[in-house]
């Protein structure tokens, strides 16, 4: 969960996330975003909800993209993952991207449970919740959006999902 207000836009957390996945501090592969809103003062930590969207069937090709039955956590198997950019084109929130090493998808996998963003973050504006609790926090944004009429979009499934489903 992200708390904006919270964010200075410092990227500890993609520096945090990248390190963990990569052994590399580079902004670019971490599975978390801070966007910076242009003329506004709020910095905003962007990352994987686990919708499960790419995970749908049709959408992966290689089918390298499943549910860790742990944490519950979408997770692409990059062993497995042929760079084909359908799990980018389905991701309602933009999260998912491609690597510039080996052009295979990235996305938050929450680090098995122990997500390193979290625990970076000097300002408290990222937590790792207990069901519960994310499901309120997650029913209490998209009721902020809805107040704003931002709602965001979900992408329908193309014909070709709908056949292999």
């Amino acid at each position: 969960m992200a708390i904006p207000d919270r964010c200075t836009g410092c990227g500890r957390c993609e520096e945090a996330c990248s390190f963990q996945h990569f052994n590399i501090i580079d902004p670019s592969l971490s599975a978390i975003h801070v966007v910076r809103l242009e003329n506004e003062p709020l910095d905003a930590p962007t990352f994987c909800i686990e919708c499960g969207l790419c995970a749908m069937p049709g959408v992966c090709p290689e089918n390298a993209i499943y549910r860790d039955p742990n944490t519950y956590a979408v997770i692409i198997d990059r062993n497995r993952c042929d760079g084909c950019t359908n799990c980018i084109v389905v991701c309602p929130y933009g999260v998912i991207t491609l690597d510039h090493i080996e052009k295979k998808a990235v996305k938050c996998d929450l680090c098995g449970g122990d997500p390193q963003c979290v625990k970076a973050c000097p300002e408290g504006a990222l937590a790792y919740l207990e069901a519960n609790d994310a499901a309120y926090y997650k029913r209490y944004f998209f009721a902020e959006l809805q107040k704003k009429g931002m709602v965001p979009i979900v992408p329908y499934p193309s014909p070709r999902t709908r056949e292999a489903m």
